[in-house]
């Protein structure tokens, strides 16, 4: 039997987290891919069946998350001979969405997250389906809170106080989209004087939770986390907060109703940023608690500065700025010395780089000059020429390995920490190692308009960038903007990620600055990392400090010129009392790819930092060819093939793309 400690905290996560948390879930059967157990799969066919149909068509269960889940039973009827029988033990079953539960003949049992699914049942060609809606209802009492804290909030809210400004969530912000991995999150809120208890709502189509806290926050644990992230993901929730004095109850306050969205994947990779207080390069992902230090040359007597990074998309090589602006390049995760050959040595005079796809190629910027060196001997390949009184800085070479994007400018060479003025343009790679003429994509307006630190997206077809009032370095003025990779379009504002902090809009200064994309192997929404100075919740406020945030983009939007972004999350391993910059997002080995297929859609699907190399164009799969012909991995999967086509049922029945009149084997010669 579980211990108590085990069932009063399972009251708020799925079944699926018991062994997480070092409990045992009576009850509970094992899980099978898909939920179908294919050791009582049924025969092939059903000799005289014609229709088939599950009941009841639709079920909807209440599932208060505690193991071991709630059970519901399905049938199978089918029509044989002109009269419906149960054929539930005839059938193969299966369910859209195997993380609900488990189903075995019919038989299903929830696992203690909400969510709706399609029942299938099928023999042949024929199927029959239900609709199963799982709703999580959960109440979770914090450490503290009397036992009665629920019986003090009225079941409906429409007679609760609503509108004072004094009461309102500060953190998340309305619209932010979370990682499904993030793992954790601290909702924060301030409240008039006097209220002392409050209750926490998150309310969906599949979900109605309660949490009873004292305080006027609520750390999601990673458990709770798992629990609201599978729940939601690829979809919303609603959250809003109440409050009472506990001396006197009555009226109840409410503040303000967001949405808090969940993205329906997981995020690749690791981060890698600067620290001021490690004075290193720090390194995290962001399910993380805390970040390790990475980097800070474990070769050096004395201790030196490691700032100015860059790490390549494929997640081998980092080079850094060491000890004054300094070139030295390191494996990932051995941290092997490449550059200078000689780690005692000190390498050449360096500001900022980029890496080529494939990490053979390192390009770095050097008071507005650029060179271009083998990324494993450290040799020259050559001194980039840029047109007479031209000069590029804060290079990003895109996925697919055809353009480099700089911040560009006349007249006057840009430091490495500072420049001004700056354009941003881009250079084609040609072959032989060979950069081309660079071209101006978005023109600054001349002064102090400054556009600089560009980054290329996943797919590089966009490019995010940013734009201030003066100089780059340590500028509130700074801001996020996205513009068409081939510069066709006028950039796009972003003012959901740029001003929207805590409860507010319209938030300027905030020194929003270095933009740098995760990786992503499917065109879904795409995730980009900066450094701010903004508020994080009343946790860490008016603290002046850069600390590191994310935030989607969603790449269908920008397409319509709209602003594609949501409101930004705070990266929740960072130590507060330290300034973080520049978090580069790179594949790291601990991930399990997605995809072991390259498609051919401009993004790396195989998780290998090439794109396209080898690719696969998808279509429908064919069985029997050995051909993995939906470039999902497997070949011939799902297929039930005859070894003869039936010329006159209108059915594939080899599975060789042809059909009855169609298929060689059924040409009379």
């Amino acid at each position: 039997m579980p211990s108590e400690a085990c069932t009063r905290r399972l009251a708020i996560v799925s079944v699926l987290a018991w062994a997480t948390l070092g409990c045992t879930a009576p009850g509970v059967v094992g899980e099978t891919d898909g939920g179908f157990d294919a050791a009582s799969a049924a025969d092939a066919s059903i000799p005289g069946l014609t229709a088939l149909r599950v009941e009841p068509a639709e079920l909807t269960l209440t599932d208060d998350g505690v193991a071991p889940g709630e059970a519901a039973s399905f049938r199978a009827l089918g029509v044989i001979d002109g009269e419906e029988v149960d054929v539930t033990d005839r059938v193969d079953w299966s369910l859209s969405r195997a993380e609900l539960g488990v189903l075995d003949a019919g038989a299903f049992l929830s696992a203690g997250i909400g969510g709706r699914a399609r029942v299938v049942a099928s023999v042949g060609e024929l199927d029959g389906e239900a609709a199963l809606t799982v709703v999580l209802e959960a109440v979770v009492i914090g450490d503290g809170v009397p036992a009665d804290a629920p019986d003090l909030f009225a079941p409906d809210p429409a007679g609760d106080v609503t509108g004072d400004p004094a009461f309102s969530i500060v953190y998340p912000s309305d619209g932010t989209m979370l990682p499904r991995n993030l793992e954790r999150i601290t909702h924060q809120w301030v409240a008039p004087g006097g209220l002392d208890l409050f209750e926490v709502r998150f309310d969906s189509d599949v979900a109605r939770l309660r949490y009873y806290v004292t305080e006027p926050q609520l750390p999601i644990d990673p458990v709770g986390w798992r629990w609201l992230a599978d729940t939601h993901a690829g979809g919303s929730v609603e959250v809003s907060v109440r409050g009472v004095a506990r001396s006197e109850p009555t009226p109840i306050h409410r503040s303000q109703t967001l949405t808090e969205l969940y993205s329906a994947s997981e995020v690749l990779g690791a981060l890698y940023y600067w620290s001021t207080g490690a004075q290193g390069v720090m390194r995290a992902h962001i399910s993380a608690p805390t970040a390790e230090l990475f980097y800070d040359d474990p070769n050096a007597r004395d201790r030196e500065c490691v700032s100015c990074h860059t790490v390549s998309r494929d997640g081998r090589r980092l080079a850094v700025a060491y000890g004054g602006e300094r070139l030295r390049e390191v494996t990932i995760p051995e941290r092997e010395v490449r550059i200078p050959a000689d780690p005692s040595e000190r390498g050449p005079d360096y500001g900022w780089g980029t890496f080529n796809p494939g990490a053979t190629r390192l390009l770095y910027a050097n008071d507005g000059a650029l060179t271009l060196l083998d990324a494993e001997t450290g040799a020259v390949i050559r001194e980039v020429a840029l047109p007479e009184g031209t000069y590029a800085t804060h290079p990003d070479w895109s996925p697919d390995g055809a353009w480099i994007a700089v911040a560009l400018t006349t007249g006057r060479a840009p430091g490495n920490k500072d420049v001004t003025g700056s354009s941003l343009a881009r250079i084609p790679v040609l072959p032989g190692d060979a950069l081309g003429t660079p071209e101006v994509l978005v023109a600054s307006e001349g002064g102090d308009d400054t556009l600089f630190f560009p980054s290329y997206s996943p797919d590089s077809r966009w490019i995010a960038y940013v734009r201030a009032e003066g100089k780059s370095k340590d500028n509130e003025t700074s801001r996020l903007l996205l513009v068409r990779a081939d510069g066709s379009r006028p950039p796009i504002e972003m003012p959901i990620l740029n001003q929207r902090v805590r409860d507010l809009e319209g938030v300027i200064d905030l020194g929003n600055s270095m933009p740098t994309w995760a990786p992503s192997t499917t065109p879904d929404v795409f995730w980009l990392a900066f450094s701010s100075l903004r508020d994080y919740g009343w946790i860490l406020e008016g603290a002046d400090r850069d600390q590191l945030w994310g935030a989607a983009i969603d790449p269908a939007r920008a397409e319509l010129g709209a602003d594609p972004s949501f409101a930004a999350f705070w990266m929740p391993f960072q130590q507060l009392d330290e300034g973080n910059h520049r978090a580069f997002w790179a594949l790291a080995d601990e991930d399990e790819c997605p995809s072991t297929v390259e498609i051919c859609d401009g993004l790396d699907n195989d998780c290998d930092g090439i794109v396209d190399e080898m690719c696969c164009v998808p279509r429908e799969e064919i069985c029997d060819n050995g051909v993995d012909d939906d470039c999902d991995g497997v070949a011939d999967e799902g297929c039930g093939c005859e070894p003869v086509e039936d010329c006159t049922n209108g059915i594939d029945d080899d599975c060789d793309g042809a059909a009855d009149g169609d298929d060689e084997d059924c040409i009379i010669i």
